[in-house]
């Protein structure tokens, strides 16, 4: 972590600010904090492989004992959750090798990680709603500066999609320690890293960020009041609080988490003026091509018949607008074939077909056939462009379909 994100942070229990703590062991290069112990006026919370660990669970207790003990790769090993000495060796080991790809490590962690979930998710529908609202949102309250936070962020996707309107660079916040060190190598690098729990009060200082989002989490969280509120709190007063896919209590859903109605989400907003939209519509006109209509007011027939929603909270009347939608030509990684498609190849043509993971995967996601090709044709020489750091001629509409994705390097 860098030391100047202490400026940021504040203990969630009494509210005071953090220091590190030097007569502790601790590793410091400059302004980098890789292993440590952070105190305020009543706690202290352990800094491992450079992620402040401010949540009071057993693992973070565990690891805080093992910092400072001297063993920050015990602690690393205790909050990663590998419990079995082989299967953490196995870990370890492919972590150490600098040809790992994010794929490698999602297997290496085991069954008990939401690999499948993340290792896709750059072409889910919930993503493609989650990018779009975000950025369309983020460039108008962050343009000349100002920070974003991403909550609940998982291992960084969205992050990684705020890294270029965020000054200074996003912070990821997330429960789950293997998600925020998977989006710091490879998903989202740059980015500050806290990982704290959503159920309990925000570890940041009032209006320090212009833009906070939450995406397909906010209908896991039993304290949504608390959350919402302290949403708002981190926000600037110009700023905005974005939530994706939020499951609707009116309707079913495969993972349905705890979910509210359409109302009840606008009541925890009410002081940023709400608006909510259905997910269904902002996604077919992503799919359409564009524009994404934050200006239209969908109607309470329509929003009460979407399994999920978005919430757009922000006192700036710039955001609610018609947005353009773009197909970028010069990658953030580099554009591959997206990992849902297998390839076949048949002299000089290549045939991408469409597999999906897992029946489970498919139920939830299916509507990615709405953009998705079951079957796709390519010449040869195309394909053999990829990866590529700018967009190859000829293939900007698969791109547009998310048949070709600007992915992390070393993503697969």
């Amino acid at each position: 972590m860098r030391l100047d994100t202490l400026d940021i942070l504040r203990c969630p229990f009494c509210g005071g600010r953090l220091e590190l703590v030097e007569s502790s062991f601790h590793r410091r290069e400059g302004d980098d904090i890789s292993d440590g112990i952070l105190g305020c006026h009543c706690c202290v919370f352990p800094v491992v492989s450079g992620i402040p660990v401010m949540h009071l669970d057993p693992a973070a207790v565990a690891a805080r004992g093992q910092i400072e003990a001297g063993r920050p790769d015990r602690a690393a090993r205790t909050l990663f959750a590998l419990d079995d000495d082989a299967q953490a060796r196995r870990f370890e080991d492919a972590a150490a090798s600098p040809d790992a790809t994010y794929r490698d490590l999602v297997e290496a962690l085991g069954p008990r990680f939401e690999g499948g979930y993340f290792f896709y998710r750059f072409s889910d529908p919930t993503y493609l709603v989650a990018e779009a609202a975000s950025r369309a949102v983020a460039a108008t309250v962050l343009n000349g500066g100002g920070r974003a936070i991403d909550i609940c962020g998982g291992s960084g996707h969205l992050t990684r999609a705020l890294l270029d309107l965020s000054s200074p660079s996003p912070v990821l916040a997330d429960l789950y320690f293997a998600k925020l060190w998977l989006a710091r190598r490879f998903t989202a690098p740059g980015c500050e890293p806290v990982c704290c729990d959503g159920n309990a009060p925000l570890r940041f200082v009032k209006g320090a960020f212009g833009f906070v989002v939450c995406s397909d989490a906010l209908h896991y969280i039993w304290t949504k009041r608390l959350l919402s509120s302290e949403m708002m709190r981190i926000a600037a007063v110009q700023g905005a609080v974005v939530v994706t896919h939020a499951h609707n209590a009116h309707q079913w859903n495969p993972s349905a988490g705890m979910p509210l109605p359409p109302e009840a989400y606008r009541d925890l907003f009410e002081e940023m003026a709400p608006r909510v939209f259905a997910e269904s519509v902002l996604l077919n006109e992503i799919v359409a091509g564009g524009p994404l209509d934050l200006a239209r007011r969908h109607d309470a027939e329509t929003i009460d018949a979407d399994p999920a929603l978005t919430i757009v909270a922000s006192r700036r009347d710039d955001v609610f607008r018609a947005w353009r939608l773009e197909t970028p030509e010069a990658a953030r990684g580099e554009f591959r074939v997206n990992p849902l498609y297998g390839v076949e190849r048949d002299g000089a043509r290549t045939q991408l077909r469409l597999r999906f993971p897992s029946a489970d995967y498919e139920d939830e996601y299916g509507t990615a056939r709405q953009y998705l090709a079951e079957e796709v044709t390519l010449d040869g020489a195309a394909l053999a462009s990829l990866p590529a750091s700018r967009l190859p001629a000829g293939l900007r509409d698969l791109a547009r379909r998310r048949v070709i994705l600007d992915l992390p390097r070393h993503y697969y």
